[in-house]
């Protein structure tokens, strides 16, 4: 190597990130507002540290617009930061740009494309935040997820997702779907990444960091699996079936045991209760948003608050006790399974803009609050990602993103071309 190569001083993660940025996202459309300039960060010498983070559209940031993907709020800034966008600053992160999501997260969709496929949804309802991280712009995005807002965009833009156990992550400036189902978490571009966001943010610094990504590589093999396929699994398209199957050959290969499991209650049942509390409680949480501007409006909202119009305060007290009860349970199924195996959805990411792709699959563990990860797991014939959804004990999250650091060391990993 030249001493001219040994001198070139190291960009840093910001400048990579803004220069990335400028090149990719006109054709991307990941971001609603970047800033002309960036102070310097406040925090110290953590991992976090002058890493550049985009934070998604739902989540309040004072010194920049928060819109909640809504014309309703257009130009509106907060008062004060999110609770994790605060936490974040104090960790020396740098707040990069808000990321485009999903009306009030639900399913009007916004202008993003899919990194791989610019004809193809970028999945939602953290769209932005998914094609930003899958397209190298940054290495953590802030998502939110009420049914699968961060497991299944992520594993669309062949990204890793994580979403926490119900409850780790205060949801404090952040706007509510459905407070009984909204979880905070993290896109990434690896497990490394979400495992510090994990250490830092959502265990508030209470638990230390993994001390490099060398250190973290290895992860915790898993000595047995389950294996979720449900009900619904004659409806999974036969590349994402073919994928999952290949996932577990690969498993098998390395001595791990895969057995079959189910999760106390039918898919479609959970399903069906994920959604009959989501349209209550954004009801609740929308409407008096809306009032007088309804026009201003995405029609799925206003579909999606006649429906919760139609539930009765006593149906979701039904709906909340076997909420309860099913989450009580939620662990019974592991037994001596170190994780449950499923995929995100039953499809790569579809063409066109007017849907971002089914969710069912994430319902079962955003219903029961259970911790789950997702990492690439490879590609479908026309070149779009599938992803591997795992999910772990309540509260055991360190545990499952170590499993998922292992697994991901045996499973194929590409980086999108960048677009522009």
């Amino acid at each position: 190597m030249s001493s001219s190569q040994t001198d070139t001083p190291a960009v840093s993660p910001l400048a990579a990130a803004i220069a990335a940025a400028d090149r990719i996202d006109g054709s991307l459309k990941a971001f609603i507002h970047r800033p002309s300039s960036y102070a310097a960060p406040a925090g110290g010498d953590g991992p976090l540290a002058g890493i550049p983070v985009a934070v998604k559209d739902l989540i309040d940031t004072a010194d920049m617009p928060t819109c909640y993907g809504s014309r309703v709020f257009e130009g509106h800034r907060p008062q004060q930061d999110a609770w994790i966008v605060a936490r974040l600053r104090a960790a020396g992160a740098v707040i990069f740009g808000k990321t485009v999501t999903t009306e009030f997260a639900w399913r009007d969709p916004g202008a993003t494309v899919n990194p791989w496929n610019p004809a193809h949804t970028p999945g939602g309802s953290s769209s932005g935040s998914a094609a930003a991280v899958g397209a190298g712009i940054v290495d953590i995005a802030l998502g939110t997820q009420t049914v699968g807002s961060i497991i299944r965009p992520a594993s669309y833009c062949g990204a890793c997702g994580y979403k926490p156990t119900y409850g780790l992550i205060p949801t404090e400036g952040a706007h509510e779907l459905a407070g009984s189902l909204d979880h905070l978490g993290f896109i990434t571009s690896s497990v490394y990444w979400a495992a510090v966001a994990h250490a830092v943010i959502a265990r508030d610094g209470k638990l230390a960091p993994p001390a490099s990504p060398q250190a973290f590589a290895a992860g915790v093999k898993p000595r047995k699996l389950g294996v979720y396929r449900s009900s619904k699994w004659s409806g999974v398209q036969p590349e994402v079936q073919q994928n999952f199957d290949g996932v577990l050959r690969r498993l098998e290969a390395q001595g791990v045991q895969c057995v079959p499991v189910e999760l106390g209650a039918d898919i479609a049942e959970l399903h069906e209760l994920t959604n009959g509390i989501l349209a209550y409680e954004a009801r609740a949480a929308i409407a008096a948003d809306i009032a007088g501007k309804e026009a201003l409006a995405g029609p799925n909202i206003r579909d999606l608050i006649a429906l919760g119009a139609g539930i009765s305060q006593q149906q979701h007290a039904a709906m909340l006790a076997r909420l309860a009860a099913l989450r009580v349970a939620r662990d019974t199924a592991f037994g001596e399974l170190d994780a449950i195996l499923t995929i995100t959805s039953p499809t790569t990411a579809l063409p066109g803009f007017e849907k971002t792709g089914d969710a069912i699959f994430c319902s079962p563990a955003t219903l029961l609050g259970l911790p789950a990860v997702t990492v690439p797991s490879g590609f479908s014939a026309d070149f779009l990602p599938f992803g591997l959804q795992m999910i772990g004990r309540g509260d055991q999250d360190q545990a499952l993103l170590q499993t998922a650091q292992w697994v991901s060391t045996i499973l194929p990993r590409s980086r999108p071309a960048p677009l522009g």
